[in-house]
């Protein structure tokens, strides 16, 4: 037989080989591809899985719209998390009537069900099921995540304006380590000191990529009253020029309030930072978000103000933001880190379709954690009249 005889046996042979192997993985008769195909599937993906609904919001012609969205979840691969559901009497109606509920339902759908407690001790009415799994205090979840090949997690508890969003276990947190799980907030299942707190967090992480499973009762209570003067608790004194820096948040768009700003604070040399592009550049030189509480520590920055777009997404959520600031001083412990201030009037809002601007920077300004606010005219005036 000529060796060209034998490449075309030999090509015949392998075509007939190929076209044989994948018959018979069509006709399932192939009883050793079936027995390996059947010892390295992962059983619980083919489990049925279960719909659900939520919202997003999108940017759409200069404002934020709500979109309905639907995706289909594995409920093994998913898990609920209940942060800080505390000991506090006003929270034992949302417990027996909206928590406990949720526990029953998820569990026996096949989901895990985590508390995460953080530092106060559970309500006493909290139904606590035998294979649900405690994080007490700063201890975070991540192992027992990856360890369970979670991949969807729905947030439940108290306080959707904070620690939902900041604790170790909560949301931006775990964002921050670890951006792989698919993220939603239960809306029946948490619940905020004030209305105006809960559905102002709702809008911050819609503009995140965070989907929000909507609840249509009006049944909860709120121990709290917002206050929706957005001056309220405005500083009418400032500090210090020479420990103070200002990071402006700009985008295309041309201001001529924070460009007038820009050249005050030049003329009175105050150090201040342009976030543009999701890039801090202070004198030429750019700060990665990875350094930026040393650039601080290191310029001995006390007080840290925050201007331009937007004060309901970026300056609270980016990672020169004040809730990365918050976290980085509460729960990491890094120390010297300066308090940072609104400045009222050059701290624009992201428009939305949800809630209404002023009542959502009112609640921003007046109830966020940890932030101080001030006019910028205070802020040039004291500057001008006491040099340091």
């Amino acid at each position: 037989m000529s060796s060209l005889q034998i490449k075309h046996v030999f090509q015949k042979g392998f075509l007939t080989t190929i076209i044989g192997y994948m018959l018979c993985l069509l006709a399932s008769g192939c009883t050793y591809d079936l027995e390996y195909h059947e010892a390295n599937i992962d059983p619980v993906m083919e489990r049925p899985s279960e719909w659900i609904n939520y919202m997003v919001s999108e940017y759409d012609n200069g404002i934020y719209k709500d979109t309905l969205q639907t995706t289909r979840i594995i409920p093994e691969r998913s898990a609920l998390v209940l942060i800080d559901v505390w000991r506090d009497e006003f929270l034992d109606p949302f417990v027996i009537d909206h928590i406990n509920p949720i526990i029953e339902e998820f569990s026996a759908q096949g989901m895990k069900i985590i508390y995460a407690p953080s530092q106060m001790p559970e309500n006493k009415n909290l139904l606590v099921i035998d294979e649900g799994v405690h994080f007490y205090d700063f201890e975070t979840m991540d192992s027992y995540l990856r360890d369970n090949n979670i991949q969807n997690l729905i947030y439940s508890g108290f306080d959707t304006f904070y620690c939902v969003l900041d604790k170790p276990n909560g949301i931006y947190n775990l964002k921050m380590r670890n951006d792989s799980f698919r993220t939603f907030v239960l809306e029946r299942g948490v619940l905020s000191y004030t209305k105006e707190m809960m559905e102002a967090s709702m809008e911050l992480l819609k503009k995140n990529g965070v989907g929000i499973i909507p609840y249509d009762g009006d049944d909860k209570t709120y121990p709290q009253q917002t206050l929706t003067d957005i001056h309220a608790k405005t500083k009418s004194s400032a500090r210090p020029k020479w420990n103070s820096f200002i990071v402006i948040f700009q985008n295309n768009d041309t201001d001529e309030a924070l460009e007038n700003f820009k050249l005050e604070l030049d003329t009175l040399q105050v150090k201040y930072g342009i976030v543009e592009t999701g890039t801090l550049t202070f004198q030429g030189e750019e700060v990665a978000p990875e350094n930026f509480s040393k650039f601080l520590r290191d310029k001995k920055i006390w007080n840290l103000y925050y201007a331009g777009n937007y004060l309901n997404n970026e300056i609270i959520w980016s990672k020169y933001g004040v809730l990365p600031l918050y976290i980085k001083s509460r729960y990491q412990l890094v120390r010297n880190l300066p308090q940072p201030y609104i400045i009222n009037d050059l701290a624009y809002m992201a428009p939305s379709q949800s809630m209404e601007a002023d009542l959502e920077k009112a609640t921003i300004l007046n109830h966020y954690r940890m932030i101080y606010n001030i006019n910028s005219t205070t802020l040039i005036n004291s500057w001008t009249e006491i040099p340091d």
